[in-house]
């Protein structure tokens, strides 16, 4: 039995596929011990909306009623396997956060007040830099890449080398979205950090320590989400992206290593058929990076009780294996 606290489902997010409760029943029959429902939070400026929201003629306040009728139907879900014995899955109900610009920070929090009894945890994300989506897909990363190419002050090195433009521009994005995720851990201190380092997904093979500006922000944040005792997302998903590791990569979980940090599993599925996808692939990547169990959470929360993080045991370390 394994774990995983990040999915979607296609009742409720245009980019997914199926419905919460065929996520839910896929995930008991593969004998998931703990499954984590995380819709995305609502987005409020017609200008964020995605295009496939945009054909569909959805608006910002659409987004807010589809929130809010996932958090009723992920409650409904959650009480059907509490109670009639079908299966000892534990469920959870969760918010994957957005902030794409400052003032959506309280807007935010009011979602959150007004929902506390139906969320039992946050996992903070970010898939914005200054207003561009960066992981939607790969051109509208380049175009933001692009314009940080466009408006950025280039500098000239010794004044006479110029440097790299793609190298600064994407050092501009990097930076930018560092301390926007800085901001969304100081207000909301997410429970689980979202695929840390999002903009690396379409430039696998760029190192952090390349930028040295956006690695000093990223080491900053890595050791605040620890001190209040974050849990850093291990995810499956890019290996059905094409990549030949899980995110966030391996020198992000170095990093995160080197300071004590601590680990939770996620498939990010968005579909039913990637519902524990490849956590076979997971399991062999992070050993392979140095992850070791005592590393590795997950969360768990007793009734009315408080969220714990509680670490996995040996035979849970064993079974992650032979989930494919």
């Amino acid at each position: 039995m394994v774990f995983s606290h990040h999915s979607h489902s296609g009742q409720f997010c245009r980019h997914a596929v199926g419905s919460l409760e065929s996520m839910v029943a896929e995930a008991a029959r593969k004998g998931f011990k703990m499954y984590s429902l995380t819709e995305h939070c609502p987005r409020w400026r017609d200008q964020d909306l995605y295009p496939e929201e945009i054909e569909a003629n959805v608006t910002p306040l659409e987004l807010e009623a589809t929130f809010e009728a996932f958090l009723s139907e992920a409650q409904r879900l959650k009480q059907l396997y509490a109670n009639n014995g079908r299966s000892e899955m534990e469920i959870l109900v969760g918010m994957e956060t957005e902030h794409i610009y400052e003032e959506d920070l309280p807007l935010l929090q009011i979602v959150i007040d007004r929902n506390r009894d139906k969320l039992d945890f946050l996992v903070g994300s970010v898939h914005h830099s200054d207003g561009h989506p960066i992981d939607f897909s790969k051109e509208r990363f380049e175009e933001a890449v692009q314009w940080y190419a466009t408006t950025s002050v280039l500098t000239q090195s010794g004044g006479e080398e110029r440097v790299d433009e793609s190298a600064a521009a994407l050092s501009a994005l990097l930076e930018s979205y560092f301390v926007a995720q800085r901001r969304l851990m100081e207000a909301f201190h997410p429970d689980v950090i979202g695929h840390f380092a999002l903009p690396l997904l379409f430039t696998p093979t760029t190192l952090l320590a390349s930028h040295s500006t956006a690695y000093a922000l990223a080491m900053g944040n890595i050791r605040y989400a620890i001190a209040y005792g974050a849990l850093f997302e291990l995810s499956s998903a890019p290996f059905r992206k094409g990549w030949d590791q899980g995110w966030p990569g391996d020198e992000v979980v170095r990093m995160v290593i080197d300071e004590g940090g601590r680990f939770c599993l996620s498939d990010d599925a968005h579909t039913v058929g990637q519902v524990g996808l490849n956590y076979h692939r997971l399991k062999e990547w992070i050993e392979n990076v140095g992850v070791k169990r005592e590393m590795v959470y997950r969360l768990h929360k007793p009734g009315d009780g408080p969220l714990q993080r509680i670490p996995i045991d040996e035979e849970d370390w064993k079974q992650i294996g032979n989930h494919s």
